[in-house]
């Protein structure tokens, strides 16, 4: 019971050919809006904005992301269909469908509203979800259930109020379920599709949470009355878009929160239900969800959803506004200064006070901007809720002359282990600012739904232990100062980014390591990535990160010059359309099939450099919906 949703936000015209128009007031009937849905597709199978009709203005969002018209996966889906449901509401222009769509030679699910003005598009939110399995589903069915379509009697038809209310209601009943609400609004018939898959008077069978045993028998009012589905926790960003009268039908779309602090649920049955593991961690899912209504019930339901960064936002329309306000925290000293002992002592405190959950614990100033995965997050939500302990062996670069230090640590939430990359900015003895990013283990049980893949999975064992050379120091000699440090990081990533080496200098031993996996020298991952078997200078050298669009939104983090360590944050834009690279040294090179999707890595890195050249690079990089931009831009 959990879902979808795309969005939108540009201002400018998305493609440089594309029919942009003046607003007209000519109205676009039903067909119109199901034929312009069409039209958005032709134009992304194509990968051509050419022919589409734009309002002056146009606005599109990609899995949440504002983005041109053309770019992310108008460059890489393949095709569409065969199901197609559509949505439509002529009187407001907004129309949506969910269709089967084929991308990176995979099928998924595609989910779309558009908003029309005369019969031009003026906005449109696109989510592409990376399911094969709720997609064969939907192939199965082949075309929505035939009552979706009927036509509603003039004298039955309930008003645009009433159908937002029902709807409503569902979402009231479904935030922190406990079965003890008012569920008349439910037909006694009621049946649920998610991803395709029908999850209510289902025979018991062993699966996810949604078709466990009891649960999966019980229609649509009985699940509710359970109270299984109280691990929803917030449900927010809600906007019913499709208001259709005639037919009886509500297009939604919301945000859908789990915050990760239940971990069993007291079902109104007797029985107590443990959580599988997918709960230890703070989930948003998105979902886009369709209601048909009859005499102010709810009888039919379909949902589709797609996993989120916890507490991202819808891109049009989003409400949830998270304060910076601390209780008990108090403002900064300008006074009282704070050194690199003093640095790390506050980083241990607040990691001792998100384990305990006690936030008296930590020094924070009563404005603290705190942000998790680039999502700003009240304060002591997200890991505050879940996070169960971290490793003793902690990964650090303070530089106490900018009040920051970067930590890189292994975390356990509960059942889960993962990798922690925690940047702290310290004000007058008080933790102003909070950057955290988590990567968990994805394995059964607990993986990240519809995930952006990377080539090799993350190894939270790895952040139990660090290269000793991080803690050495440099001998005098050695030591460059931090405005050449800088520039040395910088200029790797200039190489990465251009996809050639030459310009960096390497030790004759170094290493580098993403998400506690090495990745230079690795000769067991010859097979996964090739060049993850070659040393530093040679991988960099093979043009192998040519498949990389771009590295923006770059920042120095913290810089350590007596051990010659640079923290760096930045941004890898892979656009997904290479399937192999053009060797600089003669062979081809073939990229893994998961580098077949639009994604943004979102990566922070430790370099040790040792005179001129890098002898290590530690870092943690976490997929993005592509686009995606860093929470700390503007700062």
């Amino acid at each position: 019971m959990l879902a979808l949703a795309g969005l939108a936000l540009l201002a400018a015209c998305n493609g440089e050919h594309a029919a942009v128009v003046r607003q007209s007031s000519v109205a676009c009937d039903r067909a119109c809006l199901e034929k312009l849905i069409d039209t958005v597709m032709t134009a992304m199978v194509a990968h051509d904005t050419a022919r589409l009709p734009l309002v002056a203005g146009f606005r599109y969002v990609e899995n949440n992301q504002p983005l041109k018209a053309g770019q992310g996966n108008w460059k890489t889906v393949q095709a569409f269909g065969p199901y197609r449901h559509y949505f439509a509401d002529p009187e407001s222009g907004n129309a949506a469908v969910i269709a089967t769509m084929r991308e990176n030679d995979e099928d998924g699910i595609f989910t779309l509203r558009i908003h029309s003005i005369g019969g031009r598009l003026s906005e449109a939110e696109a989510v592409f979800t990376h399911d094969p399995q709720g997609a064969a589903a939907y192939i199965r069915l082949g075309k929505p259930a035939d009552d979706w379509l009927d036509t509603v009697p003039d004298e039955d038809r309930m008003s645009r109020e009433d159908l937002e209310e029902t709807a409503n209601k569902y979402f009231g009943g479904l935030e922190n379920n406990d079965g003890k609400g008012d569920y008349s609004f439910f037909a006694d018939d009621c049946v649920r599709l998610e991803q395709g898959r029908r999850t209510t008077r289902n025979p018991p069978r062993k699966g996810d949470h949604s078709t466990e045993g009891e649960f999966a028998t019980l229609g649509c009012r009985g699940q509710f009355e359970m109270g299984f589905l109280g691990f929803i926790t917030r449900i927010r960003d809600r906007r019913h878009e499709v208001l259709d009268v005639e037919r009886g039908v509500v297009f939604s779309i919301a945000g859908f929160d789990m915050d990760g602090r239940t971990r069993s649920i007291d079902l109104t049955t007797g029985r107590n239900y443990r959580l599988p593991p997918y709960f230890s961690a703070s989930r948003t899912l998105q979902v886009g969800e369709a209601f048909r209504i009859r005499d102010g019930r709810i009888d039919r339901i379909e949902s589709t959803r797609h996993e989120f960064p916890y507490g991202m936002r819808t891109g049009f329309h989003a409400t949830y506004d998270p304060s910076n306000d601390v209780p008990g925290g108090a403002a900064p000293d300008p006074l009282r200064s704070c050194d690199a002992t003093c640095l790390v002592a506050m980083s241990d405190q607040l990691l001792a006070a998100m384990t305990s959950r006690d936030p008296k614990q930590a020094p924070l100033a009563d404005t603290l901007h705190y942000t998790e995965n680039d999502q700003r997050l009240e304060i002591y939500d997200g890991l505050w809720g879940t996070l169960t302990d971290v490793g003793a062996n902690r990964l650090r670069v303070v530089e106490a002359e900018r009040g920051t230090i970067l930590v890189i640590v292994r975390t356990v939430e509960t059942d889960l282990p993962g990798i922690l990359s925690l940047r702290l900015r310290v004000r007058g003895g008080r933790i102003t600012e909070i950057e955290a990013m988590i990567i968990r283990e994805e394995r059964a049980g607990a993986e990240e739904l519809f995930r952006t893949r990377l080539p090799v999975e993350a190894d939270p064992g790895g952040a139990a232990r660090f290269d000793a050379l991080f803690e050495q120091p440099l001998l005098p000699a050695q030591r460059r100062a931090r405005l050449q440090l800088v520039e040395l990081a910088d200029r790797y990533l200039d190489a990465l980014a251009r996809g050639k080496g030459g310009e960096v200098q390497f030790s004759a031993d170094c290493g580098r390591r993403d998400n506690g996996v090495a990745v230079t020298g690795n000769a067991a991952l010859r097979a996964v990535f090739s060049p993850y078997a070659l040393d530093c200078a040679a991988q960099l050298q093979s043009g192998y990160s040519a498949y990389i669009e771009r590295i923006r939104d770059r920042r120095v983090v913290a810089v350590d010059v007596a051990r010659g360590l640079v923290a760096t944050s930045a941004y890898y834009d892979i656009p997904g359309t290479l399937r192999q690279v053009t060797g600089r040294m003669g062979a081809d090179i073939v990229l893994p099939p998961v580098l077949g999707s639009p994604y943004t890595l979102a990566v922070q890195q430790v370099f040790r450099i040792d005179g001129a050249a890098i002898q290590r690079i530690e870092s943690v990089s976490k997929p993005l919906p592509y686009g995606a931009r860093p929470a700390w831009r503007d700062r």
